[in-house]
């Protein structure tokens, strides 16, 4: 069974397919154009649904030759089935101190891919790779946060640091989160990422936090994207667990 089949199976390798409008218009997002997106919204309306959206897709796509995994999840809960699977380098699974060191490992990769670059005399990964056997993976980091990771110290200096230097380094950078009442969302850092999208809030003033004007009051399932300054709704697609395990089974 091909994820990428449910979503759309003529989509390009890279792109991704987030969600439907009403019109049946898709959003499509292509990782090397886009390689950061913020997911918020209330425990239970849909996000972390969407981060696994993501991850089947890619995993779909990009065998573990080919893409690595940082997996961050302070619930110990949401990213448990890519725990087991060839493509995590490292796992912070409900240990906050870990997450942290995940963050900054992330920082020092980016670093170094921008030496490498330099070095290299080519500006971006993908030319780096062309002709060599040796090539640099699609570097993922996933991070599912309900635990207050982003109001812990240095927190929203490294988030920042990564997601404003990602342009063709091949690391995406993906983070769902319910909770904006941190320095990152205060001090606006969250709209340096390629994507803002927003789940329901029922509070008004989360809504507003999370800069994606309007997320409140949503329905299940429903979420608002932020496309240069633009707001624009879409619906995710409708999967369950028996899908991603089928998913994660024939890439083993």
């Amino acid at each position: 069974m091909n994820f990428r089949n449910i979503i759309d199976s003529k989509i390009e390798k890279g792109t991704l397919v987030l969600g439907v409008a009403n019109s049946g218009e898709k959003l499509t997002v292509n990782i090397k154009k886009a390689p950061s997106i913020i997911i918020t919204g209330e425990t239970g309306s849909g996000k972390s649904i969407l981060l696994d959206q993501i991850l089947l897709e890619l995993i779909s796509e990009y065998t573990s030759l080919e893409m690595e995994l940082i997996l961050v999840d302070t619930s110990g809960v949401e990213l448990n089935y890519y725990v087991d699977t060839n493509y995590p380098v490292y796992k912070a699974i409900n240990d906050m101190d870990k997450s942290i060191i995940a963050l900054s490992k992330v920082l020092k990769e980016v670093e170094n891919r921008k030496n490498i670059l330099k070095s290299s005399g080519v500006t971006t990964i993908d030319e780096y790779n062309e002709n060599r056997e040796d090539k640099i993976p699609l570097l993922v980091i996933a991070i599912d946060d309900d635990k207050f990771l982003l109001r812990e110290e240095d927190t929203e200096k490294m988030l920042s640091g990564i997601i404003s230097q990602l342009a063709g380094l091949n690391i995406v950078f993906l983070l769902a989160t319910s909770d904006v009442h941190n320095k990152f969302f205060e001090s606006d850092k969250n709209v340096f990422a390629s994507l803002l999208i927003s789940f329901d809030y029922t509070n008004e003033e989360e809504s507003e936090k999370n800069n994606v004007e309007g997320s409140n009051n949503l329905e299940i399932g429903a979420f608002l994207a932020r496309i240069n300054k633009e707001t624009f709704k879409y619906h995710n697609f409708d999967f369950d667990d028996k899908i991603i395990k089928e998913v994660l089974h024939q890439n083993d």
